[in-house]
């Protein structure tokens, strides 16, 4: 059973914990507030107050919508031809000034204090967008374009995705110099035919693009994976489907460098949380049995992990560095999952 020394060190980082969650609840609780709405300057310069008093790395809200129109997808592929017996064409609007989220999870500073990038754009915006009845099936949200830049940044030589959307990562990886071709893992056919029918035919590359309609629970093994030289798994919707999944994959135990997940830290910071109350309850010397009840059914399964995985280590953690790195070590994380 991991031992946690009653060390200076160890009090005041447990401190830290427990204040920067505390924090980031109430920066939530403001900030929410002023998503979707269209602001007005006031409200505007209350927003970056906020920013301020909670370090928060952004001086302006103002996106300029020349970045996104130069993106390379937008500027070459058109989906207004898209009708299919289930999907269809639409436009949604970005109306001017309107706040909305610009990226996903970003953490800040060494605790568990993170911020989500808000912003407006200073005109209307309109965006292409895939409809299934009332629901936005499919769009290319700046949110979306901006969390997977890591993905296209890391992409090298053969690439291999899981998730085909509406294709913007394969897309932006052929137009690289560096990637000689991409490989695709989708569920879903439908995604497939229409992907192959309305979108691929216009992109500007004659590169090798391979799909292949397949579970990734089935080519994520290390025999397939090791063919590529870079791996981007986007199969997820969000982190609240992604840690699920994400779950399942790091029961499979492959431990590769060159692969990287969609939104990783939005997904493990639920999982974070856990790991510092769970040491925590140690540290104080209290139940974890009551600790693990009090956790939310959908979260229970998770802290069984942490539990599983915390009663057979022999750590002993007395300075911040250590207790810090059971918190956030991903590798950490990613074994407590596999439990």
């Amino acid at each position: 059973m991991i031992k946690i020394e009653p060390t200076i060190q160890v009090h005041e980082t447990m401190h830290n914990l427990i204040r920067s969650m505390t924090d980031m609840q109430d920066y939530l609780a403001v900030v929410l507030e002023y998503i979707g709405e269209v602001l007005s300057p006031q409200r505007e310069q209350e927003l970056l107050k906020l920013f301020k008093k909670y370090n928060i790395p952004q001086a302006s809200l103002r996106y300029n919508v020349h970045t996104l129109a130069a993106n390379p997808y937008f500027r070459d592929i058109r989906l207004e031809n898209v009708n299919t017996p289930t999907v269809s064409y639409t436009e949604s609007v970005i109306t001017k000034r309107t706040l909305i989220n610009m990226g996903f999870h970003q953490p800040l500073g060494k605790y568990l204090f993170h911020y989500h990038p808000v912003g407006y754009f200073d005109t209307d915006v309109h965006l292409p967008a895939l409809t299934e009845g009332d629901k936005i099936w499919m769009s290319p949200a700046p949110s979306e374009i901006a969390s997977m830049q890591l993905g296209v940044e890391n992409g090298h030589g053969h690439c291999l995705t899981f998730g085909l959307g509406i294709g913007v990562l394969p897309y932006l990886w052929l137009l690289k110099s560096e990637v000689e071709s991409v490989t695709v893992v989708e569920i879903n056919a439908d995604v497939i035919d229409l992907f192959c029918q309305y979108i691929q035919p216009q992109f500007k590359t004659n590169k090798k693009l391979n799909i292949i309609h397949g579970d990734v629970l089935d080519y994520y093994n290390a025999e397939f994976i090791s063919q590529f030289d870079y791996i981007y798994v986007d199969c997820w919707e969000s982190n609240a489907d992604g840690l699920e999944l994400y779950t399942k994959l790091m029961e499979k135990q492959i431990y590769v460098s060159n692969i990287d997940y969609w939104i990783e830290d939005s997904i493990l910071s639920d999982l974070k949380y856990i790991v510092a109350s769970y040491l925590l309850t140690v540290y104080q010397k209290q139940s974890i049995p009551e600790f693990i009840s009090s956790i939310d059914t959908e979260m229970k399964p998770y802290a069984k992990k942490v539990n599983r995985y915390f009663k057979q280590s022999d750590e002993v953690i007395s300075t911040e560095t250590q207790l810090l790195r059971m918190v956030n070590g991903k590798d950490i994380l990613q074994a407590i999952l596999a439990c």
